[in-house]
């Protein structure tokens, strides 16, 4: 009797997981430009948001006294995902491009809106610190950088 039970109880525990589990539409892949120019590409399922690929323009200044300066493209891939309408905050240990590949941790800000049926509109952010040693000085190099652009996919 408790054999019988038991079985029972596990097909209608799997029988509830796979009726629950079945997502009843796949995410769609969105394209756009951001106002840099850059492509951006993501994946939009409901009012869920997810893989978020672009890169955005970025600059670094050095803190310590130097006043030496970075400028370039810094690589945008937030992970997780991200709720239309809303704003979320997240960060990642990353390589960064302006820190020549060498991983730090990144934090990411996005905030995105609906802009018509299947569009999204929103502002990306990244800051990042990272620091150079110097042999000839006694502290090292703090570069302190940031990357904000906006963009439209469709």
């Amino acid at each position: 009797m408790n054999r019988t039970r038991a079985l029972r109880t596990i097909a209608m525990a799997v029988a509830a997981t796979l009726a629950v589990g079945v997502p009843s539409a796949s995410a769609a892949t969105l394209q756009g430009k951001t106002d840099g120019g850059t492509r951006i590409t993501l994946k939009r399922s409901g009012s869920k948001v997810s893989q978020i690929r672009t890169a955005v323009p970025a600059m670094c200044v050095e803190t310590t006294g130097s006043g030496r300066t970075r400028a370039g493209s810094e690589l945008f891939r937030p992970p997780g995902s991200f709720t239309v309408n809303r704003e979320r905050k997240t960060k990642a240990l990353q390589p960064a491009a302006l820190n020549q590949g060498i991983e730090a941790t990144k934090n990411y800000a996005v905030k995105l809106t609906a802009a018509g049926r299947r569009a999204v509109r929103g502002e990306l952010s990244v800051n990042f610190s990272f620091l150079i040693p110097d042999l000839f000085r006694p502290m090292p190099y703090v570069y302190s950088c940031q990357g904000t652009t906006t963009f439209t996919a469709r």
